[in-house]
Order: structure tokens, then sequence, then C-alpha cells
């Protein structure tokens, strides 16, 4: 695999591409609300070797931390669509983690003649919020965990990795596979390491994902052929993932073209990142 740079409206993002074998299908990765294209590393490691892969960095993230705004889920659905293109890929499977499943699902609405199939990995729908709370607090309950380690300054790449041992998703789940998804995050300026992700990026997409209305629902619309994953376990280990289990299975008694299935003993992180690895590849290569 390798990092390529795709022209955008007004810039540019990085690409983790690996071209597929001939007749193999190809799949968009795309990360969640502060990850990486890195973050599946480990889903990867599981897919069939001739699957073509274009996983993102979207913008503000990763190699893509100084792409320019806008920064919405809209112009991110743009950008896969301007990834196909420039690398001659007419149809692909479209996978989404966390914020991922809202992208996806909004580039299959937009360009339905463009998937194959779409997989919304614990995103794409609604999050159920207390309807007398300011949207700020929202956010700060849906998405806080993932923010923050936006602002720590750490030491080196070893005092990172101790943010994640310590992490109340991935204490008791840590094994040293986990690095590599990671360590792509950090960059150092100055002796110091810190997360490449533009702040301004993530608060515009956790408030289009948690309230937002008519983005917050955008697995609702697609008609296309769809697989929704959900998670025991949410972004803390406490119990219930993003999108809850009552949630999924009410939008595919609702929904003909839409299946889904539920990872016990996975939490929102380690469906990726540790455990929920392989079913995740499983799902995707079975696409």
């Amino acid at each position: 695999m390798e990092d390529l740079r795709v022209l955008v409206d007004g810039g540019s993002i990085n690409v983790w591409h690996r071209s597929a074998a001939d007749d193999a299908p190809t799949t968009v990765l795309i990360h969640g609300l502060s990850g990486t294209s890195r973050w599946w590393t480990r889903v990867i490691e599981h897919l069939p070797a001739d699957l073509g892969i274009v996983a993102l960095d979207v913008r503000g993230r990763g190699k893509s931390h100084n792409s320019p705004p806008p920064f919405g889920l809209l112009t991110i659905a743009d950008d896969i669509q301007r990834s196909l293109d420039s690398l001659e890929v007419d149809k692909a499977i479209v996978a989404g983690y966390s914020m991922g499943g809202w992208i996806a699902a909004l580039f299959a609405t937009q360009h339905p003649e463009r998937v194959a199939k779409v997989l919304m990995i614990d995103g794409g729908f609604p999050i159920p919020n207390p309807p007398d709370l300011d949207p700020d607090d929202i956010i700060q309950a849906v998405v806080g965990p993932s923010l923050a380690r936006l602002e720590i300054d750490f030491a080196d790449q070893e005092d990172f990795f101790g943010y994640w041992k310590t992490h109340p998703a991935l204490q008791k789940h840590w094994d040293d596979g986990m690095r590599p998804a990671l360590q792509f995050e950090l960059i150092e300026r100055n002796g110091v390491h810190r997360v490449r992700v533009n702040p301004e990026a993530v608060q515009v997409n956790a408030r289009e994902i948690t309230v937002d209305p008519v983005l917050s629902s955008a697995g609702e619309r697609v008609t296309s052929t769809a697989h929704l994953i959900v998670v025991e376990k949410g972004t803390a280990d406490q119990p219930g993932g993003m999108i809850p289990l009552r949630t999924a299975e009410q939008a595919a008694r609702g929904m003909p073209n839409l299946t889904m299935e539920y990872l016990p003993g996975v939490n929102h992180y380690t469906l990726v990142l540790g455990a929920g690895a392989p079913a995740v590849a499983a799902t995707i290569a079975a696409s």
C-alpha cells in the first residue's frame, strides 16, 4: 500500500491505496471522527490480498491535517468521488466506521451508481439525545472521549501509547498490535508530539453527526444494498455502542435494503482496533 495525494476542491487529501487485482473489487474505507486511515490497519490485515483499497485521511486528519475547509460531511463525500475518479475506480464497496458511517451513507445517497454496497460500522443513524440537553452538552457527551487527546502535548510515542493503554475503551483490551494503527496520528514539532488532527474539522463534524437533524439521519435515506454493524459497548467501554441495538433493529425492519449485525463483547474502539477487526473484514470481504 502507498500514500497518494488526490486533488479535491481547494487542495488535496491523502489516500492510502492498494490497486485491485484483475476483476477484484475495491473498497473505500472511511475512518472515524478523530482517527486516520491507519485505524483500518488491523481490518486490512484480514482482507483478501487482491481487494483494492482506498483508505482516506479525510480533511483535517492524518496526512490531510492541513487540507483546507470546508470540513463538512458533504464535502468529504465529494472528496470520495474525486478519489475514485482519480484512481479510475467506477464502483466500490463503501465502508465507514463511526463518523465514516455517516459519510458512507451520504456518498451512497449522492452517488448510488458508484456504490456496490454500503457498510455503516457503528455509525450512520441518529444517536438518541435527551431533548432537554444543550447541543454543546450533547456533543461533549457523545464524542468527548474522542476529543480529549487533541489538546495534549506528548513527550514521545511511548507517552502517547501510555495514554491509550489507560483509555477506558482499551485498558482491558490493549495489545501492541494496536500500535501501527495509532502511531500514525502523531506529528513531532520542536520536541513535542501532538495528534495531527485539526480541532476545527473535528468540531464541525461532531456537530453534524450528533445534532444536525438531516445529516445525523443519513443512513435512513440509503437506497443501495446496505449493512449496519453495531456493538455491545461504547467509547468508554460502557454499555451501548454509538448506535443502539434497538435503533439498528428498527432500521433493519423498516429498510428492506438493510441488514444488521451485532457484535457482543466489542466496544466502539476495539471494533476496528482489536477483537472486532476480523468480523468487520469478513463482512467487507463478503460484500
